[in-house]
């Protein structure tokens, strides 16, 4: 037993620190073939696709290689068909299920080294600390990264009459919210007042991804207590750095304790002020002028600015947070003054893996090296269509003059995003899961909870428990002791 605790001190010190550097090995160079190879790259449609198709190709021609992609859909493992995939671009939700399937060949740890050109130390700790790693070996490197942010109309917030009548109902000033009671507040006045026939909000999202992202990250505050650099080992800060989905210990779901509970109670009252219309995306109605606020990728601020109809009227700060949390595994309330600003983050994240069986390998890992580093990183980050982040660089020098905003708009969106992603002060972000068969469990999240929205009455505590049990017939595919093994891994420890 005390070995056991060790060890999971010394993962915790890893998790809350920078990461070291091992043992020296073997580098790899990026120099330029002496033949036209070809690179194939297996890459879901979307954002990394226009990566690749933009700046991969630079990446490919220094090399002189060719590339060609292949269209893969997320979540689904490659089949016999696809031994020819040299490199498959998958999202950080898919690590766990490439990985135990032997699917990914392991970086070399050279690139970790004082001097190498990817420039390790300068990846934020979301991505060489946690998303990036697993068993302790590092299994693919960041093609994009991610900047989520709260939008408001900040043209209607700043008009006499609402500033007046807020402030007349809630004894407070209207400005950007800054917890989820502030954005509820600021949905019902709105609403009160007749935008968009009372609807202030967008409908809830038909998109299975994105209708998770808002949910987990209305509860994380609710549900994950701040750890900070200075905060000493105890069990308590241990729950609050490995679990969040899932009990670390036990490999239990934890979606239906007190937390999780309260958030979705919470989250089910906005439903009066949202659109009956369900969306493809929040930001769909936002963008179209009928909603009042939406949590959103960056890029997506800079198309509002490029609507006629929305310049400069978009206002832009951080996700809001709770106003407190529950301690891990009881019902205790622990208020906070300041508000919780625990962001959730990984979904949006996109990664490099090597194919195990590939030919090329030590070529595809030349050709991500360069992809991934801080010259092509930072070529990706400051495209306005993309306009996500993996490195410290990129968010002490953000370019977003090409969004349009002016300094004061392009200031709070920096900041927003500095906040979010590097969170100085709160060293245990919620992130997504990275457990073989999530998209299952998504599905069981999803079908659950949105029914719960939609229903007249329902107890949140008894639609959380459904989804529990659900969860729980999932994890059987597994042996218990192989599914806590997971658990574990998945969070970045070592299991045993």
């Amino acid at each position: 037993m005390q070995r056991k605790i060790i060890s999971i001190q010394l993962v915790l010190i890893f998790l809350l620190g920078f990461s070291g550097c091992k043992a020296k090995v073997e580098r790899l160079s990026v120099e330029k073939s002496a033949k036209k190879t070809t690179l194939v790259v297996a890459c879901p449609k979307g954002v990394s696709q226009q990566v690749l198709e933009n700046q991969g190709k630079v990446s490919a021609n220094r090399l002189g290689i060719e590339l060609q992609i292949i269209s893969r859909e997320a979540g689904n493992l490659p089949s016999a068909v696809d031994s020819n995939v040299d490199i498959w671009i998958i999202k950080s939700e898919e690590i766990g299920e490439f990985s135990q399937t032997k699917l990914l060949a392991f970086a070399p740890d050279s690139i970790m080294e004082p001097g190498d050109k990817i420039n390790w130390s300068d990846f934020l700790p979301l991505y060489r600390e946690k998303l990036l790693v697993w068993q302790r070996k590092i299994v693919g490197l960041p093609i994009c990264g991610e900047a989520k942010v709260c939008l408001f109309r900040e043209d209607l917030f700043n008009l006499p009459q609402h500033q007046q009548g807020f402030k007349n109902q809630f004894k407070t000033n209207l400005k950007a919210p800054s917890t989820w009671d502030d954005y509820f507040k600021i949905a019902q006045y709105f609403s009160q007042v007749g935008f968009n026939s009372s609807n202030s909000l967008a409908g809830l999202s038909s998109n299975d991804h994105d209708f998770e992202f808002e949910f987990l990250s209305y509860c994380a505050g609710f549900t994950r207590q701040p750890v900070s650099p200075s905060d000493k080992i105890t069990p308590e800060i241990e729950d609050a750095v490995f679990s969040f989905l899932y009990d670390f210990r036990n490999g239990k779901p934890l979606i239906n304790s007190s937390g999780f509970v309260k958030g979705l109670e919470n989250f089910k009252l906005l439903q009066k002020f949202r659109s009956q219309q369900m969306e493809s995306s929040s930001a769909n109605a936002f963008l179209k002028g009928k909603a009042v606020l939406t949590i959103t990728d960056a890029n997506l601020a800079s198309e509002g600015q490029s609507n006629t109809e929305l310049k400069d009227k978009i206002g832009l700060c951080t996700l809001p947070g709770s106003d407190g949390y529950f301690l891990a595994g009881s019902n205790e309330f622990r208020p906070l003054p300041i508000g919780n600003k625990i962001p959730y983050l990984g979904t949006a994240s996109s990664f490099g893996c090597v194919n195990l069986k590939s030919g090329l390998k030590e070529l595809a890992f030349q050709f991500l090296l360069d992809l991934a580093g801080p010259e092509m990183g930072e070529r990706i980050a400051v495209e306005p269509s993309i306009a996500r982040y993996t490195r410290y660089s990129q968010l002490d020098k953000i370019r977003l003059d090409a969004m349009g905003f002016d300094s004061a708009r392009t200031t709070n969106l920096r900041e927003s995003i500095r906040a979010n992603l590097s969170h100085v002060e709160i060293k245990n972000p919620a992130l997504c899961s990275r457990l073989p068969g999530y998209l299952k469990r998504r599905r069981a999240l999803v079908e659950e909870v949105r029914s719960f929205l939609i229903a007249p009455t329902g107890s949140a505590k008894e639609t959380l428990d459904k989804v529990a049990n659900r969860w729980i017939q999932i994890d059987k595919a597994w042996s218990e002791k192989e599914f806590q093994a997971l658990v574990k891994l998945s969070v970045g420890l070592i299991a045993e």
